[in-house]
């Protein structure tokens, strides 16, 4: 074993164990391989990006974009409706012929975009027929599977091996060079879930079978078991309050859905929608949140709350008053995002901007510079800001200027916790004070000794007097939401919608980039004026929506929001996600249906009949679909996954440093060649294993480049036929159905069906079976050894 083949082994190992774990991103992983490799030496560096050029890279790309001209013009969904005429009230019938469509679609187009187009017509079958989404949504993710084996086209894997094989000077597979197989794949996995695969499909509730869009998603998210009414009572203090100035999200977690004033109902409410005293607020989230804030206890005003800065400035700790300077880092940043406490171990506590005071409303203004700070803090370290090029100058500042100049007397209290609160023995961070309500604690005053500026770990205790800084207003708010009351009317979720308001069911379409960012990365309300309610993933519904906020988007999940209709129909048209209610689909350009699917046609008849190379075919075709306007130009670049074209680039040099250093015919040899000693079936099916298995959680285009060059090797060792090996490898690198990982179809119709990991594999595994039993006895009759 050479020191190539050792290199070339270990960047395998780790490429597949960060494929698996996805603690790097697929296309990400692909060029540290190809870095790995080039700057090993195990490949010449003027080749190590030859993959890039490779034409399946090419062809990949160019289809993805003749996939998008037949979604634009709404060919596919043209299909999806004669399955929806055509499917009558047949269970068995329904699913055969959505499987068969998908199937048939995958073949020509994307399956991942089939999928997706497909996914609608799904709900809609299921509401009208008194279905769950989740006894079709799995059958369709792998029809698209199965039917992807059927042409050259159908998924990157056969084009990826086609190219592989015309590298050899054998000619590349033809278009239909994988019917034979793929058609019967296809055929025997429609049978298997309408005979037996159904009956391990689950029949997961999403609400009533009745049908309809509320109750269906009521049940789906337990809506009804969520909503609130509360009251707000006489004299409220948040009389007058914006949505945005009630705070009720960021203190209890709430989404507002509606206000009942009056006898009238006020649906998905504006955020400057004004709040009246006896108004009954309809919210989405948990009771407890609200009974938990009762507890904090009434945080009275201490009777000596106006000599809150005479007790604060004591023994060392000190007032100082600081002057951003010209070319200060700190100039366009705020207070809250430079962390200003922790990193000059002081406290803002007012800034004075052109004599104008900010003070207990600054945390988010910029700053500028010139801006002079007051600041908190022990005199040992503030004495440390005057070596600080951040600031023009340092000064000292007594009780009395501050009080005068920054006006601190309106914006210092001091607070008691009292007796029985929940807030004894829960830390600053639990309490939440700062994060809801705006009011930060500089000091904890307790008998057995005080504690000056406490850290967010600090532990209060009943009896504490805590001195705050904050606006009155946010302590009047805090007062104002202990005073909510349960209303005696019960909400109901069918009251919520109405001709222009409603609920809507969406999830990430595939090319979305919006995968492991949160909700306040994208600033998902203030972009789309919708409430994001909740959001379903692995069979949970999760509800609240501070969690919501800070939860990293996955592929799958399903989301559920509310708000006026014309906002939804907006969100359907973004291209990062994927509207679940087909009337507010986007408006396709039927009129040019024609024209895409003569290009599609045109496209197979050229490369079938090898008149083109099928990459020039692709290429042409792909214009073709923007030159007629089947696919606007900004359009190309989102069809384009670009992931996969940086995945296939980066693992192509390794399928090369696979075969230059001999670690392909060292496999062979003694890993498949054992195998074969047993027989030529045994061979296939090791092979089929090898690559089924691993594209359970490995990018099946990445099986097909990792495992070709083993299947090559073996053919030339054992003297077998090159094309019958990559026919089997074409195969296995498709079979991702134990688990939702291994492919993106999966992944897709997961969140929507409410499926878990167990559920692919209790389905997929006698198809998985079925299919090594087509490969070792089936595919040697087509393409004989």
């Amino acid at each position: 074993m050479t020191a190539d083949v050792v290199i070339v082994l270990a960047i395998v190992a780790v490429a597949v164990v960060l494929f698996v774990t996805e603690w790097v991103r697929y296309d990400g992983v692909a060029l540290m391989v190809l870095l790995s490799l080039a700057i090993s030496g195990v490949i010449p560096m003027a080749r190590a990006i030859d993959g890039f050029a490779n034409p399946a890279v090419v062809t990949i790309a160019a289809v993805l974009v003749l996939s998008g001209g037949l979604y634009k013009t709404g060919v596919a969904n043209l299909v999806g409706a004669q399955v929806l005429r055509l499917a009558g009230d047949s269970p068995v019938r329904v699913t055969a012929l959505l499987m068969l469509t998908s199937g048939i679609m995958s073949g020509v187009m994307n399956n991942t975009a089939a999928v997706a187009l497909l996914i609608p017509v799904v709900i809609e079958i299921s509401r009208r027929l008194g279905m769950r989404p989740s006894r079709l949504l799995i059958p369709l993710s792998f029809a698209a599977l199965l039917g992807g084996m059927t042409t050259l086209i159908g998924t990157g894997p056969n084009i990826l091996l086609s190219t592989i094989l015309e590298r050899m000077g054998q000619g590349g597979f033809g278009f239909f060079s994988f019917t034979p197989v793929g058609a019967t794949a296809l055929a025997m996995g429609v049978l298997y879930v309408v005979v037996a695969g159904r009956y391990f499909l689950p029949d997961r509730s999403t609400g009533d079978d009745e049908g309809g869009d509320e109750i269906d998603l009521s049940g789906r998210y337990r809506l009804a078991e969520s909503l609130i009414a509360l009251r707000i009572p006489a004299d409220s203090a948040l009389d007058g309050c914006s949505l945005v100035e009630a705070r009720l999200g960021q203190a209890l977690g709430y989404d507002l859905l509606a206000v009942r004033r009056k006898g009238s109902l006020v649906r998905a409410p504006e955020r400057d929608f004004v709040l009246r005293s006896e108004d009954v607020l309809i919210v989405e989230g948990r009771i407890e949140a609200l009974e938990r804030l009762h507890e904090w206890g009434h945080l009275a005003r201490h009777r000596e709350s106006d000599d809150a800065l005479g007790r604060l400035v004591k023994d060392s700790t000190v007032l100082a008053e600081v002057e951003i300077a010209e070319k200060s880092d700190l100039v366009d940043s705020t207070v809250r995002s430079i962390d200003f406490r922790n990193r000059f171990q002081a406290h803002v506590l007012a800034i004075r901007r052109r004599g104008q005071v900010l003070s207990g409303s600054f945390q988010k203004v910029k700053l500028d510079a010139g801006d002079a700070l007051l600041l908190l803090g022990r005199e040992d370290q503030l004495q440390q800001l005057r070596y600080a090029t951040e600031f023009a100058s340092i000064g000292w500042t007594d009780i009395g200027s501050a009080t005068e100049e920054y006006e601190l007397y309106r914006w210092l209290m001091r607070l008691d916790i009292p007796e029985g609160s929940w807030l004894d023995g829960k830390t600053l961070a639990a309490s939440s004070l700062r994060r809801a309500f705006d009011l930060t604690v500089l000091e904890v005053e307790r008998e057995a000794g005080d504690i000056a500026l406490p850290s967010a770990s600090e532990r209060l205790r009943a009896g504490d007097c805590l001195i705050v800084e904050g606006a009155p207003a946010s302590f009047a708010v805090l007062e104002a939401l202990q005073a909510l009351v349960p209303a005696e009317e019960r909400p109901s979720v069918g009251e919520l919608e109405s001709e222009d308001v409603g609920f809507a069911e969406v999830t990430l379409a595939p090319s979305s980039d919006l995968v492991g960012k949160t909700l306040r990365d994208v600033l998902f309300r203030e972009s789309y004026g919708l409430n994001l309610i909740s959001i379903f993933r692995g069979g949970r519904a999760f509800h609240s929506n501070i969690r919501i906020a800070r939860t990293g988007l996955e592929f799958g999940d399903a989301l559920l929001v509310y708000g006026p209709r014309k906002k939804i129909a907006l969100l359907a048209r973004d291209p990062r996600f994927l509207v679940l209610h087909g009337q507010l689909h986007e408006v396709f350009r039927v009129d040019r249906a024609w024209i895409a699917s003569a290009i599609m046609v045109g496209f197979i008849l050229a490369a079938s009949l090898n008149l083109l190379p099928v990459y020039i075919a692709a290429l042409l075709g792909a214009l073709l679909m923007v030159f007629t306007g089947c696919v606007k130009g900004n359009e190309v670049y989102t069809f384009v996954e670009w992931r996969v074209v940086m995945l296939l680039g980066g693992m192509l040099a390794l399928g090369l440093a696979m075969e230059d250093s001999g670690t392909a015919e060292l496999i062979a040899r003694e890993v498949v060649g054992r195998a074969a000693e047993m027989g030529p079936r045994v061979l296939i099916a090791s092979i089929f294993l090898i690559c089924a298995l691993a594209a359970q959680f490995v990018p099946t285009s990445a099986v097909a480049v990792l495992v070709a060059p083993i299947a090559l090797s073996a053919a030339s060792e054992l003297d077998l036929s090159a094309r019958a090996l990559l026919m089997v490898v074409a195969v296995g690198s498709s079979c991702a159905f134990l688990s939702p990982f291994g492919h993106p179809v999966n992944l897709l119709v997961m969140g929507v069906g409410g499926y878990k990991v167990v559920d692919y594999t209790k389905v997929g595994a006698p198809l998985f079976l079925l299919m090594m039993l087509m490969v070792v006895f089936f595919l040697p009759v087509v393409w004989p050894l």
